[in-house]
């Protein structure tokens, strides 16, 4: 029921609003992934405004995965976002679902992130046969979307002050930095004093692997893997790699993170080996914890 009524909706929008290009008034690229706003219950923010604000946070993202710079993605507005489904449009677009309203860009690039990440992290590679989804370990993946969504609100900022879509919306860049930063400032988002992430996690294993969406949780490994990304940010491309292996989402969450780094390029596998090293870490009052194990050769 979902697919029918969300395809048959998107594939309306894209003869109803034309192309993207045309409705934003930038020109066309290479790399620039195309993106199309669905007319809907935005709010007073226009579809083309929203457009431009959207390819701007892809604008920010796409260079650290090239390989998805082609692209086309269809945005509308419910309540049942955000959200990306698996299944894609008649014509191969991604569908991406929003849910906010009115002129709040940073809400807009905070949720459309996000979402992007799933995409370029594979996430169409869950849906298994017979339309079932493997959820092992998305609660990790859902965690390094947060973080992107950090990253890009950043991103954004200096973006926006130095070179903003229209000269009148440079005013906005500050907006960016602020929500981001009071997002990181969240005193839920931070583990607690004394502890490593691989004792929280050797805590909360069972809850995380039942349930990815426990925001506040996830919100806690997106602070520690945001500081990583920060520290190294040519690294982002390192999640265009994650979930390419199938077979890895029914094993162990230390064989997924493995399967990770092996299908990494050598160039940027220092994120996902900086991350590894995140769960064999011990806690700070000395206790010994080792979530995650080397195997298969590898030097991490």
């Amino acid at each position: 029921m979902r697919a029918i009524w969300t395809l048959a909706g998107f594939a309306v929008a894209f003869l109803l609003v034309g192309s993207p290009a045309l409705a934003t008034g930038l020109a066309p690229s290479a790399s620039r992934i195309s993106i199309l706003v669905e007319r809907g219950d935005w709010g007073s923010a226009r579809t083309q405004d929203i457009e431009t604000v959207l390819t701007s946070v892809a604008d920010v993202l796409v260079p650290y995965f090239p390989q998805r710079a082609s692209s086309r993605v269809v945005v509308a507005s419910s309540k049942q976002g955000p959200r990306v489904l698996l299944e894609k449009s008649p014509d191969g677009a991604y569908l991406v679902l929003l849910n906010v309203q009115d002129t709040r860009w940073d809400q807009f690039a905070y949720q459309f992130s996000h979402e992007l990440c799933h995409l370029f992290a594979n996430s169409e590679h869950r849906e298994m046969s017979g339309g079932a989804v493997a959820r092992d370990h998305q609660w990790f993946e859902e965690s390094l979307c947060e973080a992107v969504s950090l990253f890009a609100l950043k991103q954004l900022a200096s973006s926006w002050e130095h070179s903003p879509p229209y000269p009148h919306w440079k005013d906005y860049a500050p907006a960016f930095r602020e929500y981001a930063e009071r997002l990181s400032g969240e005193t839920h988002r931070h583990l607690p004093l004394n502890k490593s992430v691989a004792g929280w996690y050797a805590e909360n294993r069972e809850v995380l692997g039942s349930n990815p969406y426990l925001r506040e949780k996830n919100e806690i490994l997106a602070t520690q893997l945001i500081a990583l990304l920060e520290n190294a940010p040519g690294s982002l491309g390192a999640i265009g790699y994650l979930n390419l292996e199938r077979s890895s989402f029914s094993k162990s969450f230390e064989a997924y993170l493995e399967s990770w780094f092996s299908c990494c390029p050598e160039e940027i596998r220092d994120f996902a080996r900086q991350v590894i090293s995140l769960f064999t870490r011990g806690d700070h009052d000395g206790t010994a914890v080792a979530v995650v194990t080397v195997s298969g050769g590898h030097s991490y």
